[in-house]
């Protein structure tokens, strides 16, 4: 079988690294893959597998090589000033076109065109949403907002998701696009849960590598993008609270990078906590920083599922998480439903003391494993094949 696994952009992100994990568990599984890449950014992660081919279609550059792409792009402009936020949207239909071509010349190359296509992220297919073929799979990694594009809304998710192929990566995710299409009255070809894979393999190795200690002290880790949805300043006053209330002894590592930043260094600043709450930047590899830390706590506003988690507990390091909308309950539930708190800074820093005292024995750890199962890389291809394969 041929496949093409097509995201916006290779940066350290969850989304990203879904992708190439789908991509190599597809290769592993013996189907003729290809990664394809939309942006012309840095490529931070890469396949396993060194022979697994990976492809930029720099579909903004190719727009612009013409001098058509240019009038169009700033026409694109003007219409973003009037509809807020819909610069894609009416981009696409170059950046479409584009795409059409620079995937026939791929597939003319192996010879062979592909049997599923499929599209990581929402900001990666709204860039190709003008085109409607039969092999696309789109794959929402979020909940939705239904009313995000304004008075185009019902315009927009209608050629969008209508009659596509949609899957969504927790049944959180799932009723969230089920609501946002019952109210745009949209029918997609198939709609359903596919979770999102992971090599647990990979993981681990990739934990044991790097500094024997990341940290001059025991930490609590909160790892993500430094952005409003991942709620940085709910863990630094839940941080505050634990401290206040139970003298917890941990430093508070938070690892990536955002544009929240800097509201979450004043929160910090405010609390004063500067001794002990400690910005590590992005890292390439995280893995190292799950197994080293006491605990990993996940203060999200809202989770598609919430990979973190399954990273963290496949680093054999205990989790927190906020009982948001989305997936999280997917992986935290049975065993690990009472880690989850509400979206309150007293809740949550007593669920991170409950979680730090707390100690796991073997049958936590088989309950663990079970969770951990639903998320293997080859049980992932195989629904993909069975759902959108003859």
């Amino acid at each position: 079988m041929n496949v093409a696994i097509v995201v916006n952009c290779l940066k350290v992100g969850g989304m990203e690294r879904v992708a190439v994990n789908l991509a190599d568990a597809f290769h592993d599984s013996g189907h003729n893959t290809d990664l394809i890449y939309l942006k012309n950014r840095k490529r931070e992660i890469e396949p396993k597998n060194s022979d697994l081919p990976v492809h930029l279609f720099n579909l903004k550059k190719k727009v612009l090589s013409s001098g058509v792409g240019i009038l169009w792009l700033v026409l694109c402009k003007l219409l973003n000033v009037v509809f807020a936020k819909t610069f894609p949207l009416w981009f696409a239909y170059a950046e479409a076109y584009a795409f059409r071509k620079e995937l026939r010349a791929l597939e003319s190359k192996n010879g062979q065109p592909f049997d599923l296509i499929i599209f990581r992220g929402q900001g990666t297919f709204e860039h190709l949403w003008t085109i409607n073929d039969p092999r696309f799979v789109y794959v929402c990694e979020n909940v939705q907002k239904k009313h995000m594009y304004g008075r185009l809304s019902k315009w927009w998710f209608n050629n969008l998701f209508d009659k596509r192929n949609v899957v969504c990566v927790s049944q959180g995710a799932l009723t969230s696009f089920e609501d946002m299409a019952y109210t745009h009255q949209i029918e997609t070809n198939k709609t359903l849960v596919i979770n999102n894979p992971n090599d647990f393999i990979n993981i681990r190795k990739d934990a044991l590598t790097g500094e024997s200690s990341l940290h001059h002290k025991p930490y609590i880790l909160g790892l993500g993008r430094l952005v409003p949805q991942k709620n940085f300043p709910l863990l630094i006053q839940a941080y505050q609270y634990a401290i206040k209330h139970y003298e917890i002894k941990q430093d508070l590592i938070i690892v990536g990078s955002g544009n929240d930043k800097p509201k979450i260094e004043t929160e910090v600043k405010r609390l004063k906590l500067e001794d002990r709450v400690y910005f590590k930047g992005l890292q390439t590899n995280p893995f190292p920083w799950y197994k080293q830390a006491d605990l990993y706590v996940l203060s999200s506003k809202h989770e598609g599922l919430g990979m973190v988690l399954i990273e963290s507990l496949a680093c054999g390091t205990k989790v927190v998480c906020t009982d948001s909308k989305g997936g999280v309950r997917q992986i935290m539930n049975g065993y690990l439903e009472p880690f989850l708190a509400k979206e309150t800074p007293e809740d949550l820093g007593e669920k991170i003391v409950f979680a730090l005292n707390f100690e796991w024995n073997n049958s936590f750890d088989t309950q663990v494993q079970k969770t951990l199962d639903q998320f293997d890389g080859q049980k992932i291809v195989s629904r993909y094949i069975q759902e959108f394969t003859h």
